[in-house]
């Protein structure tokens, strides 16, 4: 009961951060210019943090009610359902697809430059994906994930690009500039950079449902 409770705990924890320096980040953009803001909400690390703070939410939640529910009923009654253990891993890789994007793309000029990882950028793109990632290897869950899972994984990327071209279309706004037409050097570029990132979700995808599935047999093992 008690490791369901600093479960939840930790979860809440992981939620708050992210919660706090999203907010932080929209407020700052805020001070900019609503173009700033509204670019903000629509890049891939809001979106992937603002769902990965309701996901924290509702497992922190389940955790909870989990721990209160196991001094009353059976061990085996009270385990985390499988929606909650799906919804976990794929948040995490989410979460992995939007911080490996950020070194591959933004890496090299962020090296370069060190000034430019400010706080913000290292919690968004790296300590709550981390967190996530950890959290999930601690806690995998009881039963293992369908590998076939990966499909729910790219519902986001296909969304957000579909949303990307269409705002862009109506504004003349890109979030980046390697898919601003004007921009970006060409139909290639374009067309390349949605390649990646659509290949980098799905292979994160396969890796992290393979991954809670080992983490689960070999627990299994242990218990």
């Amino acid at each position: 009961m008690r490791t369901r409770r600093r479960t939840a705990l930790v979860r809440w924890a992981v939620a708050a951060l992210g919660a706090l320096v999203v907010l932080d980040t929209v407020v700052a953009q805020i001070a900019v210019g609503s173009d700033a803001t509204a670019d903000f909400l629509s890049s891939i690390t809001a979106l992937t943090n603002t769902l990965s703070v309701i996901v924290f939410v509702i497992a922190g939640r389940s955790a909870w009610r989990s721990a209160r529910s196991s001094g009353r009923r059976s061990a085996a009654s009270t385990g985390e359902s499988r929606r909650i253990t799906a919804m976990r891993t794929l948040n995490v890789a989410t979460l992995l697809s939007m911080s490996g994007l950020f070194l591959v793309i933004y890496g090299p000029t962020v090296l370069g430059d060190p000034a430019q990882l400010n706080p913000s950028t290292i919690v968004l793109h790296v300590l709550v994906p981390a967190f996530a990632l950890l959290e999930l290897l601690a806690a995998p869950g009881e039963r293992p994930v369908d590998p076939r899972l990966v499909w729910l994984v790219m519902v986001f990327p296909v969304l957000w690009f579909a949303y990307t071209f269409v705002r862009g279309a109506l504004t003349a706004r890109y979030v980046y500039g390697f898919l601003d037409p004007e921009l970006s050097g060409g139909p290639r570029i374009i067309v390349g950079m949605t390649v990646l990132i659509l290949a980098v979700f799905f292979l994160m995808g396969v890796a992290i449902l393979y991954l809670q599935r080992w983490r689960t047999a070999v627990r299994g093992q242990l218990v």
